[in-house]
């Protein structure tokens, strides 16, 4: 007979190994409560996608924690998605831009906060983005923001959104416009912009907030689209991101919608990934995934 346990889910080197050391702690938080607990931490992503299908075949999982940020957790969810399993989710974050455990949360609340969240409530329904057939918690950007993502990737010694800024200014002397189809809903737009971005939350880039009204539980998906706009106009309105307010930019445009395709020639990293070229064909999942949520 299989075991209930929770799985606690790490990247090694997340966080400089701090990732690592928080599991090791809230695996033993878990058991000192006479809970099963199960850690999957191996080197490499593979090696780790093993051992987590192993822990979920093996034992009967009451739920997830992933240790480190939204590319682990991109990276667990389109696991679960390809399985076709349901098993609940909650993050501790321990990444760079850490927007998903803002989503959820439980960013800056300690482990025993955590813990408290997971066993003292029900885990709630959240949507999905599936984009060109994967998995998408956060947001997905094309565009120069894809430009930024990419950028910021490769700058392995900054944390947070200090990261992203950096990479914004580093990639600011190639700032051009794209040009777009898009299709939402069966409505077709062709137009110039800096990017455009799928919502499902309302942050990336370690807090930028760039579709602050998007709720991940409403069944749909926000487009936030910037036309373009000069350099010296980005660099003033940037900062802005921050709290929201570029919304108001008369550059700025949203939309909503359940289905669509973009297409141009440029890329789109979704939750900090690289998700390839487009075009893309997206749509939200409504419910997919059931995450220890705290408001």
């Amino acid at each position: 007979m299989k075991q209930a346990v929770w799985v606690v889910v790490a990247n090694p080197v997340s966080g400089k190994g701090r990732a690592l050391d928080r599991s090791k702690k809230l695996k033993n938080s878990l058991e000192k409560k006479g809970l099963i607990a199960v850690e999957v931490n191996a080197n490499s992503f593979e090696e780790n996608i093993l051992s987590l299908t192993r822990a979920i075949s093996t034992h009967s999982p009451k739920g997830i924690l992933i240790v480190g940020g939204d590319g682990l957790v991109n990276n667990v969810v389109n696991h679960l998605y390809n399985l076709n399993v349901e098993i609940p989710i909650s993050v501790v974050p321990e990444g760079t831009g850490n927007d998903f455990a803002r989503t959820c949360g439980t960013y800056g609340l300690s482990d025993d906060e955590i813990l408290n969240l997971i066993l003292g409530q029900e885990p709630r329904a959240m949507d999905l983005l599936l984009v060109n057939g994967r998995v998408c918690v956060q947001i997905a950007a094309t565009g120069f923001d894809a430009q930024v993502n990419r950028r910021a990737n490769s700058l392995k010694w900054l944390r947070g959104k200090g990261k992203y800024v950096l990479a914004m200014l580093q990639e600011i002397s190639r700032l051009k416009k794209t040009s777009y189809r898009i299709v939402l809903d069966g409505r077709e737009q062709v137009f110039d912009a800096i990017f455009v971005a799928l919502a499902n939350s309302p942050s990336y880039g370690g807090g930028m907030r760039i579709s602050p009204d998007s709720k991940p539980n409403d069944g749909i998906a926000e487009i936030a689209i910037l036309h373009p706009v000069n350099r010296l106009e980005l660099l003033r309105v940037f900062p802005l991101v921050f709290s929201g307010k570029h919304v108001n930019h008369k550059k700025f445009r949203r939309y909503s919608a359940s289905t669509g395709r973009l297409e141009a020639q440029t890329s789109v990293y979704a939750d900090g990934e690289d998700f390839g070229e487009l075009p893309i064909d997206f749509q939200v999942l409504p419910e997919a995934i059931k995450v220890w949520w705290r408001q």
